[in-house]
C-alpha cells in the first residue's frame, strides 16, 4: 500500500478496482481489513494475490433452486432434448457474472481466514511456501462454478478426519489419500455442467473436469496443496483428460486421479502417451498474447495455465523447428498441433525466434505439425520417433511402388490388458445373485482369440463377463459353447450405455463383429452378458478382447490415395480394387491416407520408413 488518499495500492490492483465498478467498495473492505494490523501482511498479500488475479473470473449457472439443478444434472446426459428439461425445469437462460462486479468482501474474507487457518494448522503446511499456499489452497474458485460457501462444507464433511490430519507426523500425500479414499466414486458421463462443490458431492456423474474439480475442492478446503492438470489432446483418442496432482514436502507434485487412483499409483495421466501437460492456475500467466483471438487448443482462458510438462516422465525431449514456410498474417508465435480424425489441433506454443522454433518437453513417439494460429504449415511434419529423432516428413518424387490390403489399421494390445481378472459367471437368477464363477481370466489374454474349456460343465439360463477394475468390460466378442461344440444362443443383457455416448454398447460383444467392442461408462464392474430363456449346458468359453481396427480393402471399392504437401493433401488418383488390394506409386518420407470413396471413409494417417514399413498414425 503506497500514499494516500484514491489512489493507496498498487497500479494492478487499481486497475481492478477501477473495473469494479460499483462492486469497488466490497474489493476495498477486504484490502482495508488486512493493511490495518502489521500481523496481517501475509493476509494483506494473499488479498492482493485474489485481486490481482481477479480479472476473467466469472460464475456462470442456471438461476434456479439448487434441487432443481442438481436433478437436471442427474438426467443431463440420458436426456434427448435438453431444452424440453429446462423449460419444464424452469431454469431459464444461463446468467453470466463477473467476480470483480459482484463478489463481496465477507466471502473473500471468509475464504482467506479459512485457507489461512488450515495452512497455519495442518502439519504439513510448514513445508509449503507462500506463493505455493496462494497457488494451491487460497484461490477462492476453480473453474466457472456458482460461488458457494465451500470450504466450509468441505470442512464439514471431512471433520471426522480432523485428529488424523493433525497428528504431528502426517504429510500432504498420506492426508491427500486418506481423503481420496473417502470422495464419492463417480459415474462417468459427458456434457455436464461445470458444477460447484455441493453439486458435485451430490451428483457423483460427470467428466474427469468435473472428478479433478471436485478434488480440489475437498483437498484444498482441508490445506491438502493439490491442483488440477490436464493433457488437451490424447495421440490415438479425440479429447483431452484432466487428473490431479499433489505437492510433497520436497516440492515435487506427484499426480493421481482424484476420486480414483492415489499418488505414485498407475493412471492414465502417468500411463498413456502424451504431447503436453498443462496445470490450471489461478494467476494470470503471460503465456500469449493475440488480443482477443482464442488460441483453440484450451478450453479455457489461454493465459490460466503453466506448462508442467518437465514433470512427467514421457515429456522430455525438446526440438527446433526451421520454419520453412511464411505466414499469412504476421504472428509471434508457432503452434505444434496433433491430428484427429483429419483435423488438426494445437497443444503448445513457442515464439517465432528468427524462423527457429524450439518447443520444449514434448513427448515421443508422435506425430507433429507445426502451425500458424490458421493452421497454415510452418514448416513440414515430423514424428518424434522413441530416441528423441525427428523425421521430416517432406515427399519426395513418387517412385516407390507400394501395395495397401486396409486403409487403418491399429494395433491396441495395451487394451487386452483390461480383461485380465476379468470374470465369467454363470446364474439361474436374472440379478445374478445366485451366480458361480465359470472362469477367471488369471492371465492378460492374447490379443486375438482364447478359449476356456470347463473342467466341469454346468447349466445356467444367464451368463455373463464381469469387467475387473478400470476395465471398462472392454471385449470385442464372446461365444458359449456346449458340449457338442454347439454356440449357444440368447438374448444381450448387461449394463447400460457407453463411454461417451460412443454406441459401443454391451451388445457389441455378441454381434458377431471382431472390430465392434463394448466400452462401458463404469470404469469397474460393468458385465455383458446372454439370457439363454431356459437352462444350457455350458462347456466353453471363447473371447476375444478389444484389440484392433482393421478396415480391409474390398475388392470392387473405389480408392483414391493422398499425400500431404505445404500446400495441403493432394490426390495420387483413383483405383479400383483388385482382389483386396490396391497398388499405388507413393513417394517417401511423406504423410498418406487411403480413402475408400465407394464408403466415404477415410483411412489414418500413415509415412513410409525407408525400409519400406508403414507407420500408422
Amino acid at each position: 500500500m503506497t500514499g494516500c488518499g484514491r489512489n493507496r495500492y498498487s497500479p494492478a490492483i487499481e486497475e481492478v478496482l477501477l473495473q469494479a465498478g460499483t462492486n469497488r467498495s466490497q474489493l476495498e473492505k477486504v484490502l482495508e481489513r488486512y493493511s490495518r494490523n502489521p500481523a496481517d501482511s501475509l493476509k494483506f498479500r494473499a488479498t492482493e494475490f485474489l485481486i490481482v488475479n481477479m480479472l476473467g473470473k466469472y460464475s456462470e449457472y442456471y438461476d434456479a433452486p439448487w434441487n432443481d439443478v442438481a436433478t437436471v444434472c442427474l438426467r443431463w446426459t440420458s436426456s434427448s432434448n435438453k431444452k424440453l428439461v429446462l423449460d419444464t425445469y424452469k431454469l431459464g437462460e444461463p446468467v453470466m457474472r463477473e467476480d470483480v462486479k459482484y463478489i463481496t468482501a465477507e466471502y473473500l474474507i471468509n475464504n482467506i481466514e479459512l485457507s489461512f487457518k488450515v495452512w497455519q494448522e495442518r502439519p504439513w503446511g510448514k513445508h509449503i511456501p507462500f506463493d505455493v499456499f496462494c497457488e494451491d489452497i487460497l484461490p477462492y474458485r476453480v473453474s466457472t462454478e456458482r460461488l458457494e460457501n465451500w470450504r466450509e462444507k468441505a470442512l464439514a464433511s471431512f471433520a471426522d478426519l480432523d485428529t488424523e490430519l493433525n497428528e504431528p507426523t502426517m504429510t500432504a500425500i498420506e492426508a491427500c489419500c486418506k481423503v481420496n479414499d473417502l470422495l464419492p466414486q463417480f459415474r462417468i458421463d459427458k456434457d455436464f455442467p461445470v458444477m460447484n462443490f455441493s453439486q458435485l458431492m451430490s451428483s457423483a456423474r460427470g467428466t474427469c473436469d468435473n472428478m479433478s474439480s471436485l478434488t480440489v475442492f475437498s483437498m484444498r478446503a482441508l490445506g491438502i496443496p493439490v491442483t488440477s492438470e490436464f493433457t488437451p489432446l490424447w495421440v490415438d483418442i479425440a479429447s483431452g483428460h484432466s487428473w490431479n496432482a499433489v505437492r510433497d514436502s520436497t516440492g515435487n507434485y506427484i499426480s493421481f486421479m482424484g476420486l480414483g487412483t492415489n499418488p505414485y499409483i498407475p493412471h492414465q495421466g502417468n500411463t498413456l502417451l502424451k504431447s503436453k501437460v498443462y496445470r490450471k492456475t489461478f494467476a494470470i500467466q503471460q503465456n500469449i498474447t493475440t488480443g482477443n483471438a482464442p488460441v483453440p487448443f484450451l478450453s479455457e482462458n489461454n493465459n490460466s495455465v503453466k506448462d508442467v510438462s518437465s514433470n512427467y516422465e514421457d515429456c522430455i525431449n525438446t526440438v527446433k523447428v526451421r520454419l520453412k514456410y511464411p505466414s499469412n498474417t504476421p504472428s509471434e508465435y508457432v503452434y505444434l498441433a496433433l491430428e484427429q480424425e483429419h483435423q488438426l489441433h494445437i497443444v503448445a506454443w513457442t515464439a517465432d525466434n528468427d524462423s527457429i522454433a524450439e518447443f520444449s518437453s514434448i513427448g515421443s513417439g508422435i506425430l507433429y505439425f507445426p502451425v500458424y494460429d490458421d493452421n497454415t504449415p510452418a514448416s513440414d511434419p515430423f514424428w518424434l520417433d522413441k530416441t528423441g529423432t525427428t523425421i521430416i516428413l517432406s515427399p519426395d518424387s513418387p517412385d516407390t511402388l507400394m501395395t495397401f490390403t486396409s486403409i487403418s489399421l491399429y494395433y491396441a494390445d495395451n487394451y487386452t490388458a483390461r480383461m485380465h481378472h476379468g470374470v465369467f459367471e454363470g446364474a439361474n437368477k436374472p440379478d445374478f445373485s445366485d451366480a458361480k464363477i465359470l472362469y477367471t481370466i488369471d492371465d492378460v489374454p492374447k490379443s486375438s482369440y482364447n478359449e476356456a474349456e470347463l473342467k466341469s460343465p454346468m447349466n445356467f439360463r444367464y451368463v455373463r463377463y464381469k469387467s475387473p477394475p478400470d476395465g471398462f468390460c472392454n471385449v470385442a466378442e464372446i461365444e458359449f459353447y456346449g458340449l457338442k461344440e454347439e454356440k449357444l444362443n440368447g438374448t444381450n443383457i448387461g449394463s447400460s450405455g457407453s463411454w461417451n455416448n460412443s454406441g459401443m454398447s454391451c451388445d457389441k460383444a455378441f454381434d458377431n463383429d471382431e472390430i465392434t467392442y463394448y466400452d462401458a461408462i463404469e470404469a469397474d464392474g460393468a458385465w455383458t452378458g446372454l439370457d439363454f430363456h431356459k437352462r444350457k449346458q455350458i462347456h466353453k468359453i471363447r473371447y476375444l478382447p478389444r484389440n484392433y481396427i482393421n478396415d480391409n480393402i474390398c475388392e470392387g471399392h473405389q480408392y483414391e490415395l493422398f499425400y500431404r504437401t505445404k500446400d495441403g493433401w493432394t490426390s495420387a488418383g483413383k483405383q479400383v480394387a483388385v482382389g483386396n488390394t490396391v497398388q499405388y506409386h507413393v513417394p517417401s518420407q511423406a504423410l498418406m491416407y487411403l480413402h475408400n470413396v465407394t464408403d466415404n471413409k477415410k483411412g489414418r494417417i500413415f509415412f513410409i520408413d525407408t525400409q519400406n514399413k508403414i507407420h500408422w498414425r
